[in-house]
């Protein structure tokens, strides 16, 4: 698999070579744009997730390259951002009718779904200056790949293995930070925190799964379970925001009663949903994890 470490062969080169996959595979469908533009937005944003993932697993070997290359990475994703924004905010609202929808709200939802749909439509016209912006952000991908050469880790194994388990460790201590801060406060930019150290754990699972398989699998599936939940929440979370920034944009006053009724429900099953999910998945010390990934990776790479 492109995404997965190789253990018994020098971390440089693997970290280059999924590096270079994830740009090239940005820059393909961003020139290319088979699925029509917004979706090649959406694609080429997941590459820039697994960077960014990437970056995080090995920069305690490489502070300054991880710390400047996963700005760049954040910084051209930050520029695509507003029309797949918008889309995923009908997409919430469809999901929501999903759960939600009786024979009573039934008719508030799918207004206000029509309204966020000309939302979506129209930001799409309006939108000035995004083949700039793709255009721009092609070239920072291959500014990223020529940097690549720049990079230098531990390569022999007993090195890279405590590299990459200090940077599996401590996405992990930060997801079982986050999640239980998420579960006390409850508050929105909480549960958005805990989605995003999740999200990086998924991606270090799938990163190092060579070294224990048939575990990390199991990790990989409970990982995805939680981060489409805690995925479905932040939507709803951003939902709301507009509804803040703008109540009428949406309805008037009984249908966003109606619509804030229904994402407080589906968002109260989400978060038990998580936590449920999360029980296991986060249940080892991070010291204990450290350690273990260490010694499982030096075994892989034997």
């Amino acid at each position: 698999m492109s995404y997965r470490i190789e253990p018994a062969k020098p971390l440089t080169g693997e970290v280059t070579r999924i590096a270079r996959i994830q740009y090239a595979r940005a820059i393909e469908v961003l020139r290319d744009q088979p699925d029509g533009r917004d979706q090649a937005i959406h694609d080429a944003r997941k590459r820039f997730k697994k960077l960014r993932g990437l970056f995080r697993l090995i920069r305690s070997a490489a502070p300054g390259f991880c710390a400047r290359e996963n700005a760049q990475v954040r910084d051209i994703a930050a520029t695509l951002s507003s029309v797949r924004d918008a889309t995923a905010l009908v997409e919430v609202l469809e999901r929501l009718i999903e759960s939600e929808a009786t024979a009573e709200n039934h008719d508030a939802l799918f207004s206000v779904r029509a309204r966020l749909v000309e939302r979506r439509d129209r930001m799409a016209a309006e939108e000035a200056g995004l083949e700039e912006a793709i255009a721009a952000a092609i070239a920072a991908c291959e500014a990223g790949m020529a940097a690549l050469g720049d990079l230098s880790l531990p390569d022999k194994p007993g090195k890279a293995g405590r590299t990459l388990a200090r940077g599996f460790a401590q996405t992990y201590g930060r997801a079982l930070t986050a999640c239980a801060t998420a579960a006390e406060t409850g508050a929105a930019a909480d549960w958005h925190e805990l989605r995003k150290r999740i999200k990086y754990h998924r991606m270090h699972v799938e990163l190092m799964r060579k070294a224990w398989p048939g575990q990390m699998g199991l990790r990989a599936e409970v990982a995805d379970l939680a981060g489409e939940a805690l995925g479905d929440d932040h939507d709803l979370a951003n939902l709301e925001a507009l509804i803040a920034e703008d109540t009428g944009a949406l309805g008037n006053a009984a249908e966003i009663a109606t619509l804030r009724t229904c994402m407080a429900a589906r968002s109260a099953a989400l978060h038990a949903q998580v936590r449920a999910i999360l029980k296991n998945l986060l249940m080892d010390d991070r010291k204990v994890v450290q350690s273990r990934i260490a010694t499982l990776w030096r075994d892989a790479a034997r």
